[in-house]
């Protein structure tokens, strides 16, 4: 089997689906066009100086080609934060933090070994501290703070291993995958990047719909058929319970979720857009009734419960306008912005009325690149996300307000094309009692070596 995937495999996200970047694959025509597309991913680019070159540590006098052409890739990226509440929230402050992934693919594929094959590996470390405690939004305004999943905001982690998984291809337009996956990955060229490159409020980053039965890292099984080049359709049924640092196989009797998504790509005149459509279904859970009744568990006030639930969520991206086409790599699972142009993007959420607290959600925002002179990789963006809540007797009692929203705006200047400094500006209007609007500075700094 000769497979080349055009664009790198990602997990399935908390907002899309497990191998979002797969969008097309080839066969080659003759023997040296075979071995030079032997494999599933493709061979990254180490080379160049310092200053132009896609990973900081660079090629390592040749060896890291030379491993890669025989299979293994690997690379760290890193994000370091400084965020402020300056103003407004549950209490203004400041605070740092990073985070830290190693990735890790076998391409048994291209080794020879296993045709078409791939296990891909990420282990992750967190460091510091995050204002997501004090900055009265419902969802994290430091998305990249919040993973891997703790037992507080603020948990510092050693090293982690969310994701590890197998799979395996049958064919071009068919494959099978079970392992553990990172669900914070987006499929969306204008709102993707978990939290680091593109938006940092988690409303834009990913769908939050599904957090009731989805968490960060996950077990589970999937199905991916790509019936052309465009259209990628993900089925899959994976653990309701958080596996960062653990197996998961422990907790396959707590809860399970199925979820289908289907993403694709098209052409407007000339112009690249997509879309992902995503519903999805957990059972055997314990999912607290919005207006349930409260019965006494000894002694306590406990509510009653359902053991399935629901989401559904869509969104699309559009290219409104692009500068010197050409033919380059477009992928949407990257987290940053592939052409230089200006577009836009939207996302809608519903949810099960009888269990999640959140009845609708709606964002949107247009992105940019290479607007100004002389800064043909630098990227910017303003978007807008509303959420309305359902709040049932409990949350009525405790002064829940009907809504949430965020203002969110980024600058992402490349310095070099392994390091990127980020400018974050967040207005938050909490569904929080008593909580004023806050206001919420930030940068990061991400570092690919």
């Amino acid at each position: 089997m000769k497979l080349k995937v055009m664009n790198l495999m990602r997990p399935l996200a908390l907002p899309t689906l497990l191998l979002c970047g797969i969008a097309s694959t080839s066969l080659a025509g003759d023997e040296e066009a075979a071995q030079k597309s032997s494999g599933i991913l493709p061979l990254p680019d180490y080379s160049g100086d310092f200053l132009e070159r896609a990973y900081v540590l660079g090629d390592f006098g040749g060896k890291r080609t030379e491993w890669a052409e025989k299979g293994l890739t690997f690379d760290i990226s890193y994000n370091q934060y400084f965020q402020s509440v300056v103003d407004g929230g549950l209490d203004t402050g400041s605070e740092y933090g990073g985070t830290i992934d190693y990735n890790v693919n076998v391409d048994f594929d291209r080794m020879g070994l296993i045709p078409g094959g791939l296990l891909q590996m990420r282990a992750v470390s967190r460091y510091g501290r995050s204002v997501n405690g004090i900055s009265s939004s419902l969802v994290p305004v430091n998305t990249d703070a919040g993973h891997p999943t703790t037992s507080s905001f603020d948990d510092d982690v050693a090293l982690w291993l969310p994701v590890i998984n197998y799979t395996q291809f049958f064919s071009e337009n068919f494959a099978l995958s079970f392992g553990k996956y990172d669900t914070s990955d987006s499929s969306n060229e204008f709102a993707g990047g978990r939290g680091r490159s593109q938006w940092w409020n988690q409303n834009l980053n990913m769908p939050v719909s599904p957090a009731l039965i989805i968490p960060y890292s996950v077990l589970g099984a999937s199905a991916v058929v790509m019936p052309n080049p465009n259209l990628t359709i993900t089925g899959m049924v994976a653990t309701s319970t958080d596996t960062s640092n653990r197996s998961g196989f422990g907790d396959l009797d707590d809860g399970l979720f199925a979820m289908l998504s289907i993403t694709g790509q098209y052409q407007l005149g000339d112009l690249p857009g997509g879309y992902t459509i995503m519903p999805g279904y957990g059972w055997d859970g314990d999912f607290s009734e919005i207006d349930g009744r409260f019965n006494i568990d000894e002694g306590q006030l406990v509510p009653t419960t359902k053991d399935d639930t629901w989401f559904a969520s869509a969104e699309f991206w559009q290219y409104l306008y692009v500068e010197d086409r050409g033919n380059p790599a477009l992928d949407p699972g990257n987290g940053r912005q592939d052409l230089q142009g200006v577009g836009v993007f939207a996302r809608v959420q519903y949810t099960d009325e009888d269990t999640n607290p959140l009845e609708l959600s709606i964002s949107g925002g247009i992105n940019a690149k290479g607007l100004i002179s002389g800064r043909d990789n630098d990227a910017m963006g303003i978007a807008y996300s509303y959420n309305r809540l359902r709040k049932g007797r409990f949350l009525k009692s405790v002064g829940i307000a009907d809504s949430s929203s965020v203002l969110e705006a980024f600058y992402n200047i490349e310095l070099t094309p392994a390091t990127h400094l980020t400018l974050d500006v967040q207005v938050i209007e909490s569904a929080l009692p008593d909580a004023d609007t806050a206001i919420v500075l930030g940068t990061s700094m991400q570092i690919q070596f």
